[in-house]
């Protein structure tokens, strides 16, 4: 992707300086992935990146065509035949003059065109620095440039769908929105520092200012349930498999991997400690954690082992409760959004169980022989679909909820201030805070630790 985003959001910026300065040095780095390919790419990006181009290629490129050319060494020898490709600045992925090379996909021939393009005065570049340099020159905004990241680890085209969507800054629209809402909020109330109060009951200001705060609310509340839903799709769901002793958990989180993760053993105990093993259901990514068995214990490795299991059902989005079915079907099974009952060993009953109105949403299974799995993992995948009960539209990061939330938690004081008339200018300033927490998100106002840890996780050619 080398020009402009289709769909970027323009939005005037803050001073530099409340983000970092430009960088100045030429990068270069294998953007398509490590190892023997058909065919490697290479970026530049740079001030020097048509110097460099030149004298690599002997010819001189024009913008956006592409030229097949040898490609040579310092010494003049030839590396290899390849089409190369200049992007002049600013239309560009980085914003700046941008060289891409497209060789053969041999280990060796990579990293003699690499080790040339560092003698001709670029450097490797860093982790995510050439996405870093299209959020610094404007070509994205913060939560564009890490849904970049968020469409390359995308498992499933739903999840594909939602981070391309941020991309084209389906997200970032949602926050300016709300930003213009808290704008106009903030001018209405600060309008009544300037006017009597008279004046502006006659006009009917604080019935407008009421009701802007009821939508801005609004708004806010359906913006918060969908980032939190986009949270959870993309950082997937954890699975707490749970039970008794010797029910078959282990058995059942080998049957659901494909593989045998865990140990599997007749003695009770067996598990002393949490198993974690991430697979893709549907395309969505699921964790499931293989718990210690639940029962009283006089054992100090077992009682751990049963402490971390109690925190590991706190935190997990679904809890799978496994019982014997030959032991206790007849049992109530209290099913809810975060709890799901599957009878085990049903492959050692005699007569189908029956169903009846405390275990009918239960299911039965055979995690040795694998009957009725197929109904269970359907049902796993089914928790994603049904999640916030709409589609889902866009990506987005824990970093996102918190801003978000801290950005409304200042609204509600400020509504809480407006509704007890208290000063207009506290109102205000608490408005204020909660435009700056909204800016955050996007990268208006950031600081370099927040980029250097959210570019740092993407991958060197990126």
């Amino acid at each position: 992707m080398a020009q402009k985003l289709k769909g970027a959001v323009n939005r005037p910026k803050k001073p530099l300086s409340n983000k970092v300065n430009k960088l100045s040095e030429t990068i270069a780095a294998q953007a398509s992935a490590q190892g023997v390919s058909g065919v490697s790419v290479i970026r530049v990006s740079g001030d020097k990146s048509k110097t460099i181009a030149k004298k690599v290629t002997g010819k001189t490129l024009s913008h956006m065509r592409a030229q097949h050319t040898n490609f040579y060494a310092s010494d003049g020898s030839v590396i290899d035949s390849v089409v190369a490709l200049f992007f002049a600045s600013p239309a560009s992925y980085t914003g700046e003059n941008v060289l891409e090379i497209s060789c053969h996909g041999s280990i060796a021939v990579v990293d003699e065109i690499l080790k040339t393009l560092y003698e001709q005065g670029a450097r490797q570049a860093n982790a995510g620095e050439f996405t870093k340099r299209a959020f610094l020159n404007d070509k994205l905004d913060l939560t564009q440039a890490e849904a970049v990241a968020d469409l390359i680890e995308s498992s499933s085209a739903e999840t594909a769908r939602a981070a391309k969507n941020s991309l084209e800054g389906a997200f970032s629209k949602k926050i300016f929105g709300l930003l213009d809402a808290l704008t106009e909020l903030r001018a209405n109330v600060e309008a009544s520092l300037d006017f009597p109060e008279e004046d502006l009951e006659q006009t009917g200001h604080n019935q407008q200012v009421e009701k802007m705060f009821s939508q801005t609310n609004k708004r806010y509340l359906s913006l918060l349930e969908e980032t939190k839903v986009a949270c959870k799709i993309r950082e997937g769901l954890v699975v707490a498999i749970t039970g008794e002793p010797n029910v078959g958990k282990s058995t059942l989180l080998n049957r659901l991997c494909g593989h045998e993760r865990a140990i599997v053993n007749e003695t009770p105990g067996t598990t002393r400690d949490t198993i974690e093993v991430e697979t893709t259901i549907d395309g969505y990514r699921v964790c499931f954690v293989d718990t210690a068995g639940l029962r009283e214990t006089t054992n100090s490795v077992e009682q751990e082992g049963i402490r971390r299991t109690k925190e590991t059902i706190k935190q997990a989005g679904l809890v799978i409760e496994v019982r014997d079915a030959k032991k206790d079907n007849k049992l109530k099974a209290k099913n809810d959004k975060q709890q799901l009952v599957v009878f085990n060993k049903t492959d050692l009953l005699k007569t189908k169980p029956k169903r009846n109105k405390a275990n009918k949403g239960a299911l039965y299974v055979s995690a040795l022989t694998g009957l009725g799995i197929e109904g269970l993992v359907e049902n796993i995948g089914n928790r994603f679909k049904k999640t916030g009960g709409a589609e889902l539209t866009m990506t987005a990061r824990r970093r996102h909820l918190a801003s978000l939330n801290e950005s409304h938690g200042a609204f509600s004081a400020a509504k809480k201030k407006a509704t007890k008339s208290i000063v207009g200018d506290v109102v205000a300033e608490d408005l204020l805070q909660a435009q700056n927490s909204l800016s955050e998100i996007t990268g208006e106002f950031t600081n370099e630790e927040l980029l250097d840890s959210i570019f740092n996780r993407f991958c060197i050619g990126k």
